[in-house]
């Protein structure tokens, strides 16, 4: 009996794929930067108005509550929706070794996905509110985005399913995982919030598993994907355990949704017994997670590397580790009592979402923008780039410091008895304060990095008509006209 022939089609070239990549990642890309400047920017006018409260005060809209819910469903959706499912296509594309399917659908539905964020600014700044911290998305503007990720979902899934590869590698579980929870998440919180509310205390373990879900599940998938797919890249290594990265994954999967609840939580005793025993083993995820990577670049410093991709991943690993590390010490009930009330869970949530979230995203989009644009593999502002990179670690250190280490002397003040208020208050807002120059930081950063990648985009559309290209010509001419100045 004849063998069976082998129909898989030969592997496209990285040329090929770049090409077919091109304006449909560049666009989700560049929709990234604009949401993660506005991300930054309206973070900072909500702490600049909890410090200073009569700033805006005339405008109704523009209250506290108002500006930090836009803050993060902007970054949330908005910034790492579109960076998520920009890398997402073209590292299946590069891991399937096929050309990316059906672009026009992408591009489709990166506007509807931006549609969707906007109508829910819009709707939370007018007030339409679920009421649930950390995912104030409202109804109308959920269904937009899940429609939106569904026309990009089917050119990711066509383009998995156009193999060339027999073998997936772990990277592209983390991707399909992170495309099957989104809708899985917001799906279901939308449906037992909202369309068919459960009563009464019920809707904390649900809600509380919703947001938690769409931080450690959907945006730890995608950015531990990036992880695990540019540090073996770069360095030349293969990934040291299928096995370790798979019992990770799968873990990770298993208990994300469960971690973190608060002890002082008004609900019943089982269900934060769960958290704490979930929390007790999410330090199995770090060590799989960790180890295997650690193991994979021994000899390497990641983020004594002179390659930036490096050091944004070895950054971006190092707070997915931290972060991981203070959910694992939430099995504790007394660390957790100490800390659910204070400043320290928005300072952990910024490790996560800037320290290793923004850091996986922007290293990604630092390696593969080049490449979709041509055959330079360089940035026209490859220094201020870099400043990207200081900025955000910088800042991630300066708000994980002030706002887990003075929020632990605020914590203990809350358990003793006869601290007067005005104490309880300094102690409240001084880790704020500190961390607000934390958030400035982010702020700058963005904006550096929107400039960058215009400067980027300029330089392939004008070539040497660009505003960098003009502006060095202007500079050479100058330094030709000292020169010869001085042989005169």
């Amino acid at each position: 009996m004849s063998e069976p022939i082998d129909n898989i089609a030969p592997e496209a070239t990285p040329e090929e794929i770049n090409a077919s990549c091109r304006w449909p990642v560049m666009f989700l890309f560049f929709s990234a930067a604009l949401w993660l400047v506005k991300a930054a920017i309206i973070g900072v006018m909500g702490s600049v108005k909890l410090h200073m409260p009569e700033f805006l005060s005339d405008i109704s809209f523009l209250t506290y509550g108002h500006l930090q819910a836009n803050a993060w469903v902007a970054f949330l959706f908005g910034f790492g929706g579109n960076a998520g499912l920009g890398l997402t296509l073209w590292m299946l594309s590069r891991l399937r070794g096929a050309p990316l399917a059906r672009p026009g659908f992408v591009i489709a539905g990166t506007v509807l996905w931006n549609v969707g964020v906007t109508a829910a600014l819009v709707g939370i700044t007018l007030g339409d509110q679920n009421g649930v911290a950390g995912l104030e998305l409202p109804v109308y503007a959920g269904r937009v985005l899940l429609i939106g990720q569904a026309f990009i979902a089917f050119s990711a899934i066509l383009t998995y399913f156009s193999r060339r590869h027999k073998q997936l590698y772990p990277s592209t579980w983390y991707l399909i995982g992170a495309l099957v929870a989104l809708p899985w998440i917001v799906g279901t919180a939308h449906w037992l919030l909202a369309a068919a509310p459960v009563r009464g205390a019920a809707q904390i373990p649900v809600g509380h598993w919703a947001t938690t879900s769409l931080l450690q599940v959907w945006l730890g998938c995608l950015g531990l994907a990036a992880v695990l797919y540019f540090i073996p890249k770069i360095i030349g290594r293969e990934l040291f355990s299928r096995q370790w990265a798979a019992f990770g994954f799968w873990m990770l999967l298993l208990l994300g949704g469960w971690v973190n609840l608060n002890s002082g939580s008004p609900l019943p005793v089982w269900q934060i017994k769960l958290s704490q025993f979930a929390n007790g083993l999410f330090i199995f995820v770090v060590i799989a997670v960790g180890w295997n990577l650690r193991q994979t670049a021994r000899g390497v410093p990641l983020l004594g590397s002179e390659n930036l991709t490096l050091k944004f991943m070895g950054f971006a690993l190092g707070a997915w580790v931290v972060s991981g590390l203070f959910t694992f010490c939430n099995v504790f009930p007394e660390w957790n009592a100490i800390l659910q009330f204070t400043y320290a869970n928005t300072a952990l949530r910024h490790l996560f979402a800037w320290g290793f979230f923004a850091m996986a995203m922007l290293g990604g989009i630092y390696y593969v923008a080049p490449r979709l644009l041509g055959s330079d593999l360089d940035w026209p502002c490859g220094r201020t780039v870099r400043w990207v990179y200081r900025l955000i670690a910088v800042g991630v250190i300066i708000i994980t410091l002030a706002g887990v280490g003075m929020a632990w002397g605020h914590g203990q003040a809350l358990q003793q008895i006869g601290v007067d208020a005005m104490t309880l208050q300094t102690k409240a807002i001084n880790p704020m304060r500190i961390a607000f120059l934390g958030e400035i930081l982010f702020m700058v950063s963005s904006f550096i990095f929107l400039g960058s990648l215009l400067c980027l985009l300029s330089r392939n559309c004008c070539g040497e008509l660009s505003p960098m290209a003009l502006w060095r010509q202007i500079r050479e001419a100058k330094m030709e006209g000292k020169t010869e100045g001085g042989a005169q």
